[in-house]
């Protein structure tokens, strides 16, 4: 009990903190969240991910792993919330709803943070493998999911090509593989900017919250939040028993795949009219809820 606990004031805790302020930014003073948000996709995000790459020290071997664990339980959430749905003789659109609330964690501004207080910059990197697999593989599969194929693979490319953090994270592979030098004060002005990326994300995470609202659709929410809050690390942590990831990589890993669902599977079922207001909130009753079983997952499996 008093591990659950310390992790929930030490490493949790400080996370909704900040995103408190964001929650009051966005209520009270009626910040615009769009600018703060476009700040980070484009510019501070790939800052991030370029630096923390750049300046790892991960095998290539670890890389291609920690993508393979990232890929392997999105899908194997994805499939199993196609078997639910199924079960439950949901509708296309459920189905589809279903899924990408599985399938897509908050990996980034909740997932990235938590691993970096809890690991410190090592885990910061290793998490961010996650983080990026994961945004590669939402606006590929999940886009397509989501227009329940009324995009073709073309059209998802292209979003695709539209994404600052997938050149960020190329470029970065190609200069540590190849060891290629950057001038000092390039590299500390992206770090500097890098900084940034995690407080201003978790600012956003509360303004994103401050806007949430929806009705509580039971049947598609409590499968949804059951298999995300619980299923999920338990897949994660069959996923790692799998490819024989062992400290760091495992526990870092295992804790992103074990996120509440992503605020932008919102725009996605928005997007698609997927259950958008049921999907809503899915999201705010997962958030709410993920910091107990978080902080279970972590304590249970010695993460």
């Amino acid at each position: 009990m008093a591990n659950i606990v310390q992790v929930l004031t030490q490493n949790i805790l400080p996370i909704f903190l900040v995103a408190g302020l964001g929650f009051a930014l966005r209520r009270w003073r009626g910040l615009d969240k769009h600018t703060l948000s476009a700040a980070v996709f484009y510019c501070l995000s790939p800052c991030l991910v370029f630096a923390s790459l750049v300046n790892s020290q991960l095998p290539g071997g670890e890389l291609t792993e920690l993508a393979l664990f990232a890929v392997l339980t999105i899908l194997g959430m994805g499939l199993l919330g196609f078997v639910v749905s199924r079960l439950l003789s949901f509708a296309r659109p459920d189905t589809a709803a279903l899924m990408i609330v599985l399938m897509f964690v908050n990996g980034g501004n909740y997932g990235l943070t938590l691993n970096r207080l809890r690991y410190g910059e090592e885990g910061l990197t290793r998490a961010l493998v996650y983080y990026v697999t994961s945004t590669l593989v939402l606006y590929t599969i999940g886009v397509f999911l989501a227009s329940m194929g009324e995009l073709n693979w073309r059209q998802t490319i292209a979003k695709l090509g539209r994404l600052p953090v997938v050149y960020s994270a190329v470029l970065a592979v190609i200069i540590y593989t190849f060891s290629i030098p950057i001038p000092a004060p390039i590299m500390r002005g992206i770090e500097v900017a890098g900084a940034g990326a995690i407080p201003v994300m978790i600012l956003v995470l509360g303004m994103q919250m401050a806007d949430l609202q929806g009705q509580l659709n039971l049947r598609l929410a409590i499968p949804a939040v059951t298999l995300r809050l619980l299923v999920g690390p338990v897949m994660a942590l069959f996923v790692a028993m799998l490819l024989n990831l062992q400290g760091l990589s495992r526990s870092t890993s295992i804790i992103e795949a074990s996120m509440p669902p992503a605020v932008i599977t919102i725009i996605l079922a928005t997007e698609f009219d997927l259950q958008p207001t049921a999907v809503t909130s899915i999201v705010v009753l997962a958030t709410l809820l993920s910091p107990l079983t978080l902080a279970l997952t972590i304590n249970l499996l010695g993460l």
